[in-house]
């Protein structure tokens, strides 16, 4: 038995464990983040997916192999993190090289090539998280005396390491994070106990990977951006150049200014509507290589163009004195309502940099002037009450580009939030809404629905006497009056469209078959593909049976639940019980849409490999098997802890999103906060090793009341602190956190305790299990709250630690 690494778990002997968690969670998130650029975000998904392939093979190979492992334990603990750090930085090597295109896996002709280099990238990650995992199993069969104290390592040490990968990405880009993060692995080596000429070769070796590994990451970095990109073809223009960027966990912000950059505005191309009809010149904003907005250029402009938007129609029916503005449009938005004669104009800004772009500027890009009539705000726009104190408003705008800007953005369309607007409109006022058909028709139907609900839960006892809507040939306008549309309105309406080529989709008392179709508009579904041109349009019936409540005459195909605070999304439309059809027309699927098809492909893979590390104490040699009926309370205990951890962590996440209203500090503060306080729970059950049922009880007891106090009182909670300071919201989200995850780090390290003696070899199994079933969870997840909702997620962890508290394995066996 080695002497070096086998004494007691001291916080020095643990230090090493402690920073390659830190650099492991933090590769993972870093790796997120370059395919958020390099592809889209949705792909990050398969960060996940990868880490476990890693890790469950090094839990198998540890139960397989533990004896001779522990056996040359003071071999390894110093060889690890040089290979580590190798490991490290020819996985980010190789997977900048992979040349993956998205787009194609939607071609049947060219998918097969995409999925090769899906496997290259699995190939390349693969060694890594091995490796990691072999480190954390190895420190637990070494110290399975004090699990406690090594999963409380492993568990502050990830921790740490995604607060730090979140305070780095403020100050460093995105494709340089994986050269910060092998200092942590480097420490670690360096740190490994040893004396004399032993240390001495460890620390050489270390410093040699870390340098040939910094060459790699750093030196020859291939990280770029996807040609695929929105920004590709404009940071490419002749004479483009890049006048800005802010760092920042959200994105990587870049501020374009080459010739192709104009206002992005749906206008009529008719002749005669408004004397100067030209788009004012712009600087382009992007985030991750996706366009956010238009800057202005100068902060006085002529908006005389504004008469042929699409947009403008609800300030023309009737003259908005008080305006609130969801997004801002970079300043764009704000001239156009002051131009028509708003009185005063309220702006919801939630974005930072986009708010401190209109505060103070962004490069070359000019501070909107500070106006008595403009009010910019930070606050979310579903903190409905706390934006409605303005009130009450002639009209709400929210702007296209704000709903494209982020997902948290698209929670304004849910059906409470927009029943709140309406109640905070004046007499007469309007709210308007956009969604885009450019890719998907089943949007706009779907919004159809939803301003229904909306009218229904405001109170509007008819709402097709309150409702208007009128599309061009990309984008659809939907106007909810708090009053019945009068006669003249609708006739203005009518004028309106026929002057622009617009068409009407939705009047009061409006006859489809009178009216003429401008742009022909292909209705797009999975059981057919319908152009529907001359006298009528395919929009209207779909209006026309919304409002009946009736059935979708062209989108049934899809789901078409409007949105609400709880299932905040306004795509999740494919059903995926119908998973075969919506292969057979992969081509036709949005990118909004992909992500379901990846959690499914990542659910697949994840029950795949959890069901092999779940067998494994059936298929050991004789004499080394677990009996079934321990197998069977070890499976459903460490499978219940890792499903019902993530699922109370997702759900705290999505509940910090929308209330931060910013997903990636959610992600980061809740990930940082659970982990590190999880890690004192663990430490914390060192104190009933001896009473292990005591303390799983507490824990448990703690885990569902406070689950049960999510579950009914923290929307209520966070909307009385909606308005409070920024700082004040990060310490609420943290003190509604600690308490739960000190509890939900108690039960791991007692179960993994009871692994000792003759069955030492399946403690790397179970923590194996465990993290099966937390890659299991996270694309569960999703798609239950896509499907049901996010308050489902509580409500199953509840019944999970319930099993948990029934199934804790049988006492230590120690050695004989």
């Amino acid at each position: 038995m080695p002497t070096d690494m086998t004494t007691r778990a001291t916080a020095g002997r643990l230090l090493p464990l402690f920073l390659v968690s830190m650099a492991a969670i933090g590769f993972e998130i870093a790796l997120t983040r370059y395919f958020a650029i390099a592809s889209w975000s949705e792909y990050g998904y398969w960060v996940i997916s990868m880490t476990m392939v890693g890790l469950a093979a090094s839990g198998i190979i540890a139960s397989l192999f533990q004896r001779p492992l522990v056996r040359h334990a003071d071999v390894l603990f110093p060889a690890l993190p040089p290979l580590l750090l190798l490991a490290m930085a020819l996985g980010w090597h190789f997977t900048t090289l992979v040349p993956f295109n998205p787009l194609e896996l939607q071609n049947k002709q060219v998918w097969a090539d995409q999925l090769l280099n899906i496997a290259k990238y699995y190939a390349a990650l693969f060694p890594f998280f091995f490796l990691v995992g072999l480190t954390i199993s190895l420190y637990f069969m070494v110290h399975s005396d004090a699990v406690g104290r090594v999963y409380g390592a492993d568990l502050a040490g990830a921790g740490v390491g995604a607060a730090l990968v979140l305070a780095l990405m403020f100050v460093m880009h995105p494709f340089d994070l994986t050269s910060a993060l092998l200092v942590p692995l480097a420490l670690a080596g360096l740190l490994m106990p040893g004396e004399g000429r032993a240390w001495l070769r460890s620390a050489a070796m270390t410093l040699a990977a870390l340098a040939v590994a910094w060459a790699l990451a750093g030196l020859a970095n291939q990280a770029r951006i996807n040609e695929y990109k929105e920004i590709f073809g404009p940071l490419n223009a002749p004479d483009s150049k890049v006048v800005a960027t802010r760092l920042s966990p959200k994105g990587l912000y870049m501020l374009l200014d080459n010739f192709t950059e104009r206002l992005d505005l749906d206008m009529s191309n008719n002749t005669g509507v408004v004397a100067e009809p030209t788009l004012p010149r712009a600087f382009g904003l992007y985030a991750d290589g996706n366009r956010l907005t238009s800057l202005l250029r100068t902060a006085r402009l002529d908006t005389g163009y504004f008469g042929a938007a699409l947009d403008s129609l609800p300030y023309r029916l009737r003259r908005p004195q008080r305006v609130l503005l969801v997004g801002a449009g970079g300043g764009f938005r704000i001239l156009e309502a002051l131009g028509v004669g708003a009185k005063h104009v309220t702006v919801l800004e939630p974005d930072r940099v986009l708010r401190h772009a209109l505060r103070d500027g962004l490069g070359p890009a000019p501070h909107f002037p500070p106006l008595p009539q403009v009010t910019i705000s930070g606050l979310s726009p579903t903190a409905v009450e706390a934006v409605g104190a303005a009130g009450p408003f002639d009209l709400v705008d929210v702007s296209r580009d704000f709903l494209a800007q982020s997902d948290t953005n698209k929670a304004v369309l849910a059906v409470e939030v927009l029943a709140g607007y309406i109640r905070h409109l004046s007499p007469d006022g309007v709210l308007s809404l956009p969604v885009s058909v450019r890719e998907f028709t089943v949007y706009a139907v779907k919004m159809f629905h939803t301003a229904r609900y909306a009218m229904a839960a405001a109170g509007i006892e008819q709402p097709e006497r309150h409702l208007l809507i009128y599309r061009s040939a990309w984008n659809v306008r939907i106007l909810i009056s708090r009053t019945p549309w009068t006669d003249a309105a609708l006739q203005a309406t009518r004028r309106f469209c026929d002057q622009r080529s617009f068409d009407p989709v939705y009047l009061p008392g409006l006859n489809p078959d009178a009216v003429r179709v401008f742009n022909e508009l292909p209705v797009v579904s999975f059981d057919r593909i319908e152009t529907r041109g001359g006298a009528r349009d395919a929009l209207m019936e779909e209006a026309i049976a919304a409002l009946a409540g009736a059935p979708s005459p062209y989108h049934g195909f899809f789901r078409l639940a409007p949105p609400t605070i709880d299932r905040p999304f306004l795509n999740a439309v494919l059903p995926l019980r119908r998973l075969d059809t919506i292969l057979a027309h992969i081509e036709l699927v949005p990118r909004e849409e992909l992500v379901y098809l990846i959690n499914i492909a990542v659910l697949v893979q994840a029950v795949v490999i959890a069901l092999l590390v779940l067998l494994l104490p059936l298929v050991r040699p004789a004499g080394g098997a677990l009996p079934v009926r321990q197998f069977a309370r070890a499976a459903a205990y460490f499978a219940g802890l890792g499903l019902g951890f993530l699922f109370l962590e997702i759900y705290l996440i999505e509940k910090a999103a929308q209330y931060l209203h910013d997903r990636v500090l959610a992600f980061g503060l809740v990930l940082a906060g659970m982990l590190v306080f999880s890690g004192l729970g663990s430490f914390l059950a060192e104190r009933y090793r001896s009473r292990p049922k005591l303390g799983l009880g507490l824990s448990v007891a703690v885990i569902v009341g406070w689950s049960e106090l999510l579950f009914f009182g923290l929307d209520p909670i966070l909307a009385a602190t909606a308005t409070a300071p920024a700082g004040l919201q990060i310490v609420i989200v943290l003190g509604l956190t600690a308490p739960l995850s000190v509890a939900l780090g108690l039960p791991m390290a007692l179960g993994l305790g009871q692994f000792q003696g003759s069955r030492l070899s399946f403690l790397p199994w179970a923590w194996a299990v465990n993290g099966a079933c937390s890659v299991i969870s996270t694309p569960l997840a999703n798609l239950l709250a896509a499907a049901i909702g996010f308050k489902v997620l509580p409500f199953a962890a509840i019944l999970l630690y319930g099993m948990v508290l029934l199934t804790l394995p049988a006492a230590r066996v120690r050695a004989g």
